[in-house]
Formats: structure tokens, C-alpha cells, sequence
């Protein structure tokens, strides 16, 4: 508390903005950050004083590191450089001993103007009077030779007399051969640690810092790591501007000691077309060490063949170590291309960790060992995570991207119970050591986050938003997302999965006629989900787009009964070319057709949405909304929106669980705020029992 009498308001009173740029008056003269001068920078300029073109030579030399290239810009750029040359020529000059010849060659290049035509030498015999050199201690010969190399002349040819006995040399040649001998001495070599701005433009610097580009040697990394298509990952870099800088780094590649790979310069499947082999087989083959599962080769002691909790006898695997066994464990999950991830994913990284962390079999790890797994995941060391995603043939390659949380920790520790409890069921082990250690720990308990759903005013705002985008097929496929994905409920798997014949209009009696979608969900549970009229609609408008493209939505009176199986969810372009196996097991490129039309996937369709929320966002905060919270939202948001609209809304629990295709309704009844409520008026109904203030 403040004294009496003290007022503390000064304190809080906020500094005037300052105005942007320098202060009134000022007359310091701006440095900007300054450049290396590299052996590209001579060649740009010695190839505009033999007569190229100044754009060819800039493209050429410097496009890949600059972002303007508007003639003018060139011309100022060129400026600029020779300018920098004779700067740092000039502070070379006066850190050393006078150098004739040094300064001859900065002579040279200040003559560098348009009308500069010649440029006169003196004769041998002032040159030797000035050098107080005794003409008869020095041969003509040696001194013709001394007088050459001072003037960096190397061919007589080069010179003529004039009629005052003055010599005379082509001027863009005594330019071209002072650039020369001045990139000997200021031309510098880049290295890895270089800061990006040393090379690059500003504009370009700052693109690239955005991604986490410090260095040369993060460029090169991010390079490496995503392979043919990484300037998609930098804002404003093209693929012509991708190339030259990929050519720029192999030529520095000697003073980086980075190189940059070869399957950089093409994509992975059409390097897979071009050998005939598995793009995902073109890395060094299978060893022991933190690998893919599908490359691991253990060693006999770790093989599991003498395994401490092996049966020993006859499995329904078949299985004669370790490794088969789990992998035929897994092919259960073929069917299930998202479950067979997680769990490969789960069992490789406990695989890897009882190996080579443990030095034991799978078939031998202990309840004790299981104990020490949950405690390394706990705290996964940086040496076991590889941030960005890489081919699983990649070295860079590793189990984790990062720290998992403790609901993915919990998550992991029940995936290799169910391996270990299938590998018993199949007879390989005779026990569970996982099992016990689920008991003792105190897992976290996974919970919804509820709060990832949109409040009415929310939703307000992106109907809103919907509705002043111009009228295309674009606007009309997005309401179908939003509309199907808020008013049923559905996954987005099963939306990227729904057909035209999974549709059908039932007729009950005492209701009006409905249209029905039938939805496959988690564990192959079926269900059946309403469809709004005005969002069957919506559906026939979308297919609409593509009608003449396929027979069955050619009449338009057969709308809204379409029959066939196009997906409800369409690509609006064709599709991009795709390489895979044909009958001979060869690498074959597939059919593109020149149409739309195919089934828009479930990545497809979240970034639609993600592309549309980011647009919600920017509009939101005029709306007097939270801007981060649209940022955030995707299609799972809907979803949550579903059901807790329909809780509110007084749709009984029991119906909302089997619409959204919860496993329970214990599921369900986290949405539900009336108990919240009830707690909250039990509480305000209480009498009040605190102690006065």
C-alpha cells in the first residue's frame, strides 16, 4: 500500500509512442548490415563489363539471393557492389604497406564510367625515374618485365603508344583484370555458421528466418530434410528460385563441408520410377541401431530365440524370433490403416528401446523393464527425436518427435500391453509383463476437451463468413463440409469415406420423408445418421459441378436421388500424377485425368477447412471475437460442436451418443454442463459461513 498522501498514478502513466522512423534533425549516417562480397558478386559485374547483357548477368550470377528484378534495381545493385569493392579495397589499402598495384587496380574501377575511355600508364622511363630505379643496373628486358608486372600488363599487345610516348590499354580489359586481382584479396568463402543475411537479401533473409533459417548450415539441413519440394516450406520461394539455390550451395559445398543430397533434385517417386525400385527401399539396408522396425537386424543375443519368457513350443504366428513375431502381430491391423500406424509406431519405439537401451529381447523384458519404460517416456532423451518428419529410410530418422504427454504416454503403455497380451494369446510368450505395471501406475485419465467447440456467436461469425465469399464451386463444396460435419456429427474419416450409395430416403410412418446417411465408424460400428433437407440439397448442388462428367449426374431431375457411389465430398481439380505398383510389380505412373471429381481425402478436406478457419480469424476480432480460438479450430471442433448443441438443445443423451458413435455414453455425458449447473446453484443456495473481513 501507497503512504498517505503519496500518489502513485505517475508510475502507471504509459510512455508516448515513438513515432517510426529517425528523430527529427538527426544527421548520423544508417549502416545497413553488411554483405560478404563473394566470387559471384565479381563475376556479375566483370560479365556486364565485357559486354552481357546486365539482366542475363544478374539472373545468372545473383538472382538466387535477391528478390527485385526490375532493371533499375540491377543497375543500383550494380552500383552498390562496386561501390562495396572499392570501400573494402580502400580499408585493405590502408592496413597494409602502400601497394602500387593495389592501388592501380582501385584506379581501374573508379574510371568505370560511361564516358571513361582510356587509361593512360607512364613510359618505362618515367616509370623507372619514379622507382629510382639505375637504368644501368637494369636490363631493358628486366625492366620491360618489372615495369608488366607492376601494371599487371601480360601481353605486349596490350599496349600502344601514343604521340607523347604514353601508353594506352583497353579500359574494360584493365577493369576486367582489377576485378581479378581483387577478388583474390576481398573475395570471401562461406561457411556453415554464416548467418543467412550475410548472403542473402533482406527480404529473402527474413522469409527464411521465419521457418527457423538462421545459418547456411540450417539451410542446408532444411534442404536435406524435405528433399525435392522444401521451398514449399518458405514463404515466396518458387522452384526456379529453389534450384538456384540448391546450385549456389553445391558450389560452395568444399568451405560448407555440407553437401546437399542428390534425391534433392528430383521427387521420391519418380526417382522410384527411374531405378524400378520401392522408393522407400532406396536407403543403405537393414542394422541394429535406433532404425525403423522394417530395417532392424538384431543381433543373436537380442533375437529373442532365447527368450526368458518364451513358450518354446508351437505359436499360431509362426514365429521364430522376436521381430517376426511382432510383425505378424501387427498384420492384424492391415485392415485398419490408421490403428496399424499408431500401433506400429507405439511397438517400434518399444522395440527399439528394450534393444538397444535395455541390451534385452523383447521375449525376456520384465515387469522391472516395463517399469523403467514408463519412466523413460517420461523424459525421452533429445537424441531419440527428430522434430520434422523425414522418410523412414532417412538417416536423420528417429522413434519420437518430440516429448510425448501424459495422455500419449498413458497411450503407449496400453498399446505394448495389448502386444505382449496378443503375443501370449498366440502361445510365442507365457506372460504379460506389461500387465502388472498398468495396475501400479497412476495413469492420467484421458478427458474431451470440451471448451474446442464454437459458441453460437462463434458459429454466427463463420456463416457469416461463408456467406461473403463469392458464389463458386468452392463455396459451395465448403458448405458442405461445415453443414454435414455440424449438423451430424460425423468423424471426418467417415465424411472422407461417405458415398452417394451410402444416402437413402426412409419413409416412417407419422414422419416426413428423411434423407438418411449410413456411417462406418470406429470399430466397424455402423450407424445411421439424419440427414436436414437443406443440407441433401447442398450435396446435389456440389454434385452439380461435376454433372456430364459421370453418367449418373447427367439428368438433373434425378436430383436429390443420384444413384451410384461418387463420394458426397469431391476434388474440384484433377488429381496431381502418383506412381505405384502395376501387375509386374514395376514402378508404373498412373492415369491423371484432365477432370475432377474424385474423392476428396480426409487431408484434403481438414485443410479446406484449416484454410477457411485462417481466413474466419482475421475477421474475427472486428467481430469482437478471439482470433487464436479460429486459428486453433478444425474439423474435430465441429464435431464437439454437434453435441454439445444437441445436449443444450435438449436432444436426450442416449440418442446423442448413438448419433456421434460414442463407444459410451459415459463419453457423451461429458458435454452435458447441467450437472455443472446444478453444482453451481447448490452452491450460491448455501448460507455463506466465512469470517469478517
Amino acid at each position: 500500500m501507497a503512504a498517505a498522501g503519496v500518489s502513485i498514478a505517475p508510475l502507471f502513466y504509459a510512455a508516448a509512442p515513438r513515432r517510426a522512423g529517425r528523430p527529427r534533425g538527426a544527421r548520423s549516417k544508417v549502416f545497413a548490415h553488411a554483405r560478404a562480397l563473394g566470387i559471384h558478386h565479381f563475376a556479375f559485374l566483370r560479365a556486364a563489363l565485357i559486354g552481357v547483357d546486365l539482366r542475363s548477368a544478374f539472373e545468372r550470377y545473383l538472382a538466387w539471393s535477391e528478390t527485385n528484378t526490375d532493371l533499375r534495381h540491377i543497375q543500383h545493385r550494380r552500383a552498390e557492389l562496386l561501390k562495396e569493392i572499392l570501400e573494402a579495397g580502400r580499408r585493405l589499402d590502408a592496413a597494409r604497406a602502400p601497394d602500387a598495384k593495389l592501388t592501380r587496380f582501385l584506379e581501374a574501377l573508379r574510371a568505370d564510367a560511361p564516358d571513361a575511355r582510356t587509361a593512360a600508364l607512364p613510359t618505362l622511363a618515367e616509370w623507372m625515374r619514379a622507382e629510382r630505379m639505375d637504368p644501368d643496373a637494369w636490363s631493358e628486358s628486366d625492366a620491360l618485365s618489372e615495369y608488366r608486372a607492376t601494371h599487371g600488363i601480360d601481353n605486349l599487345d596490350e599496349i600502344d603508344a601514343d604521340a607523347a610516348g604514353h601508353t594506352r590499354r583497353d579500359p574494360a580489359r584493365a577493369r576486367v583484370e582489377a576485378l581479378n586481382q581483387l577478388q583474390t584479396l576481398l573475395a570471401e568463402q562461406p561457411v556453415a555458421s554464416d548467418p543467412i543475411d550475410t548472403w542473402f537479401a533482406r527480404p529473402v533473409a527474413i522469409r527464411l528466418r521465419n521457418v527457423g533459417v538462421v545459418t547456411l548450415e540450417d539451410l542446408a539441413n532444411l534442404i536435406n530434410v524435405y528433399g525435392h519440394r522444401w521451398h514449399d516450406q518458405v514463404d515466396g520461394f518458387g522452384r526456379r528460385r529453389a534450384l538456384r539455390v540448391v546450385a549456389w550451395l553445391r558450389l560452395q559445398q568444399d568451405s560448407l563441408e555440407i553437401a546437399i543430397r542428390e534425391s534433392v533434385d528430383e521427387a521420391k517417386q519418380a526417382r522410384a520410377l527411374r531405378l524400378g525400385v520401392d522408393a522407400g527401399r532406396l536407403a543403405i539396408g537393414a542394422h541394429f541401431g535406433l532404425v525403423p522396425l522394417e530395417r532392424l537386424s538384431l543381433p543373436a543375443s537380442l533375437s529373442g530365440v532365447e527368450g526368458v519368457f518364451r513358450s518354446h513350443m508351437a505359436n499360431s504366428l509362426e514365429a521364430a524370433d522376436d521381430l517376426q513375431a511382432v510383425s505378424r502381430w501387427l498384420t492384424r491391423y492391415d485392415e485398419r490403416p490408421s490403428t496399424a500406424r499408431s500401433y506400429r509406431k507405439e511397438v517400434e519405439r518399444f522395440v527399439l528401446w528394450c534393444t538397444t537401451v535395455q541390451r534385452k529381447a523383447v521375449s525376456s523384458a520384465s515387469s522391472l523393464d516395463c517399469q523403467a519404460y514408463r519412466a523413460f517416456l517420461a523424459a525421452v532423451p533429445g537424441h531419440w527425436a527428430h522434430p520434422v518428419p523425414v522418410e523412414r529410410g532417412d538417416p536423420a530418422w528417429r522413434p519420437f518427435r518430440g516429448q510425448p504427454g501424459p495422455s500419449s504416454q498413458k497411450q503407449a503403455l496400453v498399446i505394448v500391453q495389448t502386444m505382449f497380451e496378443g503375443l501370449r494369446d498366440a502361445g510365442y510368450l507365457v506372460a504379460n509383463p506389461m500387465r502388472s505395471v498398468m495396475k501400479g501406475f497412476k495413469l492420467p485419465k484421458t478427458r474431451l476437451d470440451v471448451k474446442r467447440s464454437f459458441t453460437e456467436t462463434e458459429w454466427a461469425h463463420v456463416l457469416r463468413c461463408v456467406a461473403a465469399m463469392p458464389v463458386c464451386a468452392e463455396q459451395v463444396r465448403l458448405r458442405c463440409i461445415l453443414e454435414l460435419l455440424v449438423s451430424s456429427g460425423i468423424r471426418l474419416d467417415e465424411l472422407a469415406k461417405a458415398t452417394r450409395a451410402d444416402l437413402r430416403l426412409e419413409s416412417l410412418p407419422g414422419l416426413e420423408d428423411t434423407w438418411v446417411l449410413a456411417v462406418v465408424g470406429k470399430r466397424d460400428k455402423q450407424r445411421d445418421v439424419p440427414l436436414a433437407k437443406d443440407v441433401v440439397e447442398l450435396l446435389d448442388a456440389h454434385a452439380e459441378s461435376f454433372a456430364g462428367t459421370d453418367g449418373a449426374l447427367a439428368d438433373r431431375d434425378a436430383l436429390p436421388l443420384i444413384p451410384g457411389t461418387q463420394p458426397l465430398i469431391r476434388a474440384l481439380g484433377a488429381s496431381v500424377e502418383q506412381w505405384a505398383r502395376d501387375d509386374d510389380g514395376r514402378m508404373a505412373k498412373a492415369a491423371v485425368t484432365g477432370q475432377g471429381g474424385s474423392a476428396l481425402s480426409a487431408a484434403g478436406i481438414y485443410a479446406v477447412v484449416k484454410r477457411f478457419m485462417g481466413r474466419a480469424a482475421k475477421s474475427a476480432p472486428a467481430a469482437g471475437l478471439d482470433a487464436e480460438r479460429f486459428e486453433r479450430a478444425s474439423t474435430h471442433w465441429m464435431r464437439h460442436t454437434f453435441v454439445r448443441q444437441a445436449l443444450v438443445d435438449g436432444a436426450p443423451i442416449e440418442v446423442v451418443s448413438e448419433l456421434a458413435g460414442h463407444a459410451s455414453i459415459s463419453t457423451t455425458s461429458i458435454y452435458s454442463s447441467q450437472e455443472l449447473a446444478r453444482k453451481i446453484e447448490a452452491i450460491r443456495g448455501m448460507k455463506r459461513r466465512s469470517a469478517p473481513a
